[in-house]
């Protein structure tokens, strides 16, 4: 009786939080919509790339922070946002002499129930949401720690978008599995819209935060799915660029990635993430 109360009761609140960020959003989207046609306008602008991390200073310093250093479009401010770490990540990226590279670290507080499945919901919202607020460029794009662009992933977005007049725009991808790779394309979605480590979008959007209660839902529970469902509701301008500029693959000695990973490791990620 309890679970199916609390069932009911994660229904409600979902429902009613969809509701309040629409009428949200909509409003500032309305408000703020003139300055996508600004930003489009202005030559070599700043993009903000938001990067969360917790706890993986090795592969961070290997995977996340080359494949954004390494990108031909230069003009860029990387927000690295430590959900409270307790290695080494703080001297590994103050090591690094980029003036570009801004460190921040916040710490982590228990706001889900803690299993595999809400953390791989919710584990980098807060870190998300701080670094929106932290962004003084002029489009936002997201990068977790462990992905790799090519190197012309932010030039090639950024011209698609600003010749096309688009204020939001991704692209397709590649997924590496057992040694395997998948071709992920999203040009038949209606509207397209790739994965969020694809995205790259105007800053006067910086008002679509994630929300630390996908959790509670049965449907769009992952935040990054959430919020795209918000931004299509909402009526933004996309553009999708049918061409490949994300890898996702394993993190060292493992075969899968995302919510796989995390299920085959179960027992690792419950106690990485244990708050």
């Amino acid at each position: 009786m309890r679970d199916q109360i609390y069932k009911i009761y994660n229904i409600l609140f979902s429902k009613t939080n969809s509701v309040r960020y629409f009428i949200k959003e909509k409003y500032l989207y309305l408000k703020n919509k003139k300055k996508s046609y600004e930003i489009l306008n202005k030559d070599k602008p700043l993009i903000s790339i938001i990067m969360p991390t917790y706890n993986r200073c090795k592969i961070l310093s290997e995977i996340g922070i080359p494949t954004v250093l390494n990108q031909t479009y230069q003009n860029f401010e990387l927000l690295i946002i430590s959900h409270g770490s307790t290695d080494d990540t703080e001297n590994v990226v103050k090591k690094i002499n980029d003036k570009r590279i801004k460190y921040f670290k916040i710490s982590r507080e228990k706001k889900y129930p803690p299993n595999v499945e809400n953390h791989w919901a919710c584990h980098s919202v807060d870190p998300t949401n701080f670094g929106l607020k932290q962004v003084t460029g002029d489009w936002i794009s997201h990068l977790d720690d462990d992905d790799i662009w090519t190197k012309d992933h932010l030039e090639k977005l950024l011209n698609f978008a600003r010749e096309n007049k688009y204020e939001f725009v991704s692209s397709s991808h590649i997924e590496k599995r057992y040694g395997k790779e998948k071709i992920i394309n999203f040009s038949n979605e209606k509207p397209p819209v790739g994965s969020q480590h694809t995205w790259l979008y105007t800053s006067n959007l910086s008002f679509f935060d994630r929300n630390i209660n996908s959790w509670r839902r049965s449907w769009n529970r992952i935040h990054d799915v959430d919020v795209a469902d918000r931004m299509k509701k909402v009526g933004l301008n996309f553009g999708y660029l049918n061409e490949i500029t994300y890898i996702a693959q394993p993190r060292p000695g493992e075969n899968q990635i995302g919510i796989r990973a995390m299920r085959e490791n179960k027992d690792y990620y419950e106690k990485l993430y244990k708050f």
